[in-house]
């Protein structure tokens, strides 16, 4: 069977199919125009913008270009790099670097991303403290957060730290710095004290931190070498020219309730002028456990002159009775004249404070310290006792201390 198609139906069935393909081939060519990988001088970044954790970390962007292209930073943020900061055409992955925040401030970093054609991407990398919520960072054990210590002979302190964060660093307080040395050694925390140097106490902090909030820190409070209750450095002195004659510091508090660190010299006029209160003293708290260690800070080449006036002033008189001392037991330190003040046996009660003249005067000097050796009492102010007046003040003021200390004589 045969069908007849009109010609004019036959011309418009041409014409539609020739529409159909043209429309086919222009949806094509859109289709295939919205890829910018087709297009020509794209510049695609991806993500724009990055909010980071306070601690130290990186991410990862990704910069797809037709085009070689360069990074630049905005301003002059240390704390945030980034790696590669040029590139070919095509697609490059960068890695973005941000250190630990150093406070809870947030900061922001801004780089530009330019193809060598003149487009340009912008990448913002926000560091906040808020994004560290996750984080924690802490000591062990729950130490005191403020640890009192020694002048001296301060053993490393170890903290160790228990965290969820890759790494954290160690901080000292700005004005500590001098004084207190932090370390970390794999998760533990290593903070060396150095001895003090000066009558005054001394605080500073050192901080375990991640950054920002994620941190935990610990106060030292040293004590001074005049503070309350601060062990003394123990010595021992001989007597010049006598076999056995070393008198260790210790062996005298050892056997006292309190015992009085004296120091004195023949050439000082104000211990001369105080030096029969000091023996008032001893007569009357002596038979309560009292007693006292006598230092003599004499001058190189003057021997005599220290010996006579220990003479004279009836220091090394003995009891007939008894055969024992009538006084306290005393031993001299010579130095030259220029080292009389400042020497090493000063330096183990007044650090650098003479030198730096912090403290004037250093004689007479009283050091008042328990059966222990620790400090209860000092006396060490640039003391003018040329007046009957300012000798029995003094004197009164240190009656009234050992009375009340050894709940004797009236106090």
């Amino acid at each position: 069977m045969f069908y007849f198609i009109p010609s004019n139906t036959h011309q418009q069935m041409k014409t539609s199919n020739y529409k159909s393909i043209l429309l086919i081939c222009l949806s094509l060519t859109l289709l295939y125009s919205c890829d910018p990988s087709d297009q020509t001088g794209y510049l695609v970044v991806a993500p724009v913008s990055l909010e980071m954790a306070p601690i130290a970390a990186t991410r990862t962007v990704t910069v797809r270009s037709s085009e070689s292209w360069f990074i630049e930073q905005i301003g002059n943020e240390d704390w945030c790099t980034v790696y590669p900061d040029k590139g070919t055409p095509g697609e490059t992955q960068i890695t973005v670097t941000v250190t630990p925040m150093p406070d809870v401030w947030p900061r922001i970093a801004l780089f530009s991303v330019t193809s060598v054609s003149g487009l340009e991407k912008f990448l913002e990398v926000e560091q906040t403290d808020e994004a560290g919520a996750n984080y924690f960072l802490e000591f062990y054990g729950d130490p005191n957060p403020s640890m009192l210590v020694y002048p001296r002979d301060v053993n490393p302190v170890k903290l160790l730290v228990n965290t969820n964060t890759p790494s954290w660093n160690t901080i000292v307080s700005e004005d500590a710095r001098d004084w207190l040395t932090a370390e970390r050694k794999g998760d533990t925390l290593f903070v060396y004290v150095a001895d003090v140097d000066r009558p005054e106490g001394r605080e500073g902090t050192v901080t375990a931190s991640a950054g920002g909030s994620i941190s935990a820190s610990i106060s030292f409070d040293q004590m001074g070498l005049h503070d309350f209750g601060a062990p003394t450095a123990d010595f021992s002195l001989p007597i010049p020219g006598v076999p056995d004659s070393d008198l260790a510091f210790s062996y005298v508090y050892r056997r006292a309730r309190i015992t009085l660190l004296y120091m004195s010299a023949s050439w000082c006029p104000d211990c001369s002028n105080f030096l029969p209160k000091v023996k008032e003293l001893y007569e009357e708290f002596s038979p309560h456990g009292f007693k006292i260690y006598g230092v003599f800070m004499e001058i190189d080449g003057r021997e005599q002159v220290y010996y006579d006036y220990i003479n004279n002033n009836g220091l090394n008189d003995v009891d007939e009775t008894t055969g024992n001392k009538i006084w306290w037991e005393h031993r001299p330190v010579f130095n030259a004249l220029e080292e009389r003040k400042i020497n090493d046996f000063t330096r183990m009660f007044y650090g650098d404070a003479l030198l730096t003249g912090e403290v004037n005067n250093f004689l007479p000097a009283f050091f008042f310290v328990d059966g222990g050796g620790n400090i209860r009492k000092v006396y060490v102010d640039n003391y003018v006792l040329r007046t009957d007046a300012a000798i029995s003040s003094l004197y009164r003021n240190m009656r009234t201390y050992l009375s009340r200390q050894l709940e004797c004589c009236g106090g």
